[in-house]
């Protein structure tokens, strides 16, 4: 990736498979995103860089590598391999970039090492990293990209609107998935259970209230 490629790349912002950091964050942090770009369709993070997509100073690049590949290999279970690129923005601007790969070993764990006990594994929804609920972990597959324009072909209207509906917006209830289909919500949490079933949706606790995100990068929109 040149300087030209970069800069484009930084002013579209965080999102689904981009995350941008000033300076390595706390380890158990940086792990909650590497298994949530592992269970989903991967992901790259920027170090070096705020959050508006402004380009800062990293103060030791070498050092956050090094960092990093700790966090791939002690605070993720299973352990992943990162791939990574150095790209300078100009005198003192060099950006770290870390390569995540969707993995083949679902799900990708979160540990902190002096927590054992509370290791879960995330999943990117936009640009946050959500736990993945319980109920979806039973369930959880992986879908390739080349499966998806047919098993989206093959669902029923419903199905399809909700697809696209969680691709504009993410963190959906039962109900307003009901309200928006024009279904009753017995008949909206049977196709959201499928769909979780099939590895479309991921299901995750907000304040007691259970909430579903894309588990796939899906931006169709018909």
């Amino acid at each position: 990736m040149n300087t030209k490629a970069l800069l484009q790349l930084l002013r579209l912002g965080e999102g689904l498979q981009t995350e941008f950091k000033v300076q390595m964050p706390k380890l158990s942090r940086l792990a909650k995103t590497f298994s949530a770009f592992s269970n989903s369709s991967g992901g790259r993070v920027f170090f070096g860089v705020d959050d508006r997509g402004k380009i800062a100073s990293l103060a030791n690049v070498e050092g956050t590598l090094e960092l990093a590949n700790q966090v791939a290999q002690f605070y993720c279970n299973p352990p992943i391999e990162l791939h990574h690129q150095i790209v300078s923005a100009g005198p003192g601007q060099d950006i770290l970039i870390v390569h995540v790969e969707e993995s083949d070993s679902k799900p990708v764990y979160a540990v902190d090492p002096n927590r054992p006990s509370d290791a879960w594994p995330y999943f990117r929804s936009h640009s946050e990293n959500l736990p993945i609920d319980k109920k979806s972990l039973r369930t959880m597959r992986r879908i390739r990209a080349t499966d998806l324009d047919k098993e989206f072909a093959d669902m029923s209207r419903h199905e399809q609107h909700i697809i696209n509906l969680m691709s504009r917006k993410p963190r959906q209830t039962i109900r307003q998935l009901a309200r928006s289909c024009n279904i009753g919500s017995n008949r909206a949490k049977h196709i959201v259970v499928e769909l979780e079933k099939n590895g479309w949706v991921y299901s995750f606790f907000n304040e007691k209230k259970r909430e579903y995100s894309l588990a796939v990068p899906w931006k169709k929109n018909g």
